[in-house]
């Protein structure tokens, strides 16, 4: 847990990193650079085109310049540092300067969770993508009500790009296909399940490269349900004193397994 009285940055102060609990002013510089996100086609040891909504936004919302340095990221752990060689009304050529691989944060949290209404879906993505959750995918459950179809898991992809971008993580939170519930209890080798319900426990640390992190409809997961997750192995965990939305516990639930477990990677 974070001391919030510890945590207050006081004027001209360094930024702390919470995560690796370390002052890093030059981090915090590097962090202040604009962002963009490339293709798989637009990677480049060599002059980048950046063309489209990600060059319209640098150039008119963050007045990205000539001489100026960015970041470009491909979503899969590549992070380059870019200069501005130029910049016109078709887009920006960036000259690469600098390469990076970035290791993934681990473990792997792969969330399944019911899908909120509305804009808490939207919001439930960005988090997810800002607190490090490697993926996010729709759970069909008993008492599910909301089906997102094609269209929202398109737009979901690109909320987790943008959370990329603003949080500064090297790996684009994955956005998968819808899975039954019983497939969701089908662990492969070094994978743990979590289910987060009220009726559950303290969540121990699995010591797993993967935690596969089920979040049910705000009616709660069915007691056969609960039962099957059980007999799968999975831990059933409760979250805290209070019941909570699906986009709260999801959000909760991903930064206690990362807690427990003792977060690596993801540093940029």
């Amino acid at each position: 847990m974070i001391d919030a009285e510890r945590s207050r940055l006081k004027a001209g102060a360094p930024i702390v990193d919470a995560t690796a609990g370390v002052s890093s002013p030059q981090g915090a510089k590097r962090m202040s650079r604009h962002r963009v996100f490339l293709e798989p086609e637009q990677v480049s040891d060599g002059a980048i085109d950046l063309r489209g909504p990600e060059a319209e936004h640098a150039l008119r919302s963050k007045r990205v310049r000539v001489g100026d340095e960015i970041e470009a990221i491909d979503g899969r752990g590549l992070v380059l540092r870019c200069r501005v060689d130029a910049a016109s009304k078709r887009g920006l050529t960036l000259g690469v300067i600098g390469r990076e691989e970035v290791e993934p944060v681990r473990p792997l949290v792969r969330v399944w969770s019911a899908t909120p209404k509305g804009q808490r879906l939207d919001k439930m993505i960005d988090m997810l993508g800002q607190v490090g959750a490697a993926s996010w995918a729709p759970l069909d459950t008993k008492l599910g009500v909301v089906d997102p179809g094609a269209n929202k898991i398109d737009r979901m992809h690109r909320i987790a790009v943008e959370a990329a971008k603003q949080c500064g993580r090297a790996h684009v939170m994955e956005i998968s296909a819808k899975l039954d519930f019983e497939q969701t209890l089908r662990a492969a080798d070094g994978e743990a399940i979590v289910m987060a319900d009220v009726s559950g426990g303290a969540l121990e640390p699995t010591g797993r490269e993967t935690v596969r992190l089920l979040v049910g409809p705000e009616g709660g997961f069915l007691p056969v349900e609960i039962n099957a997750a059980r007999a799968a192995g999975a831990q059933v965990v409760r979250l805290g004193p209070h019941a909570m939305r699906i986009e709260t516990a999801a959000i909760v639930g991903v930064a206690m397994v990362l807690e427990r477990e003792g977060v690596t990677g993801g540093i940029v």
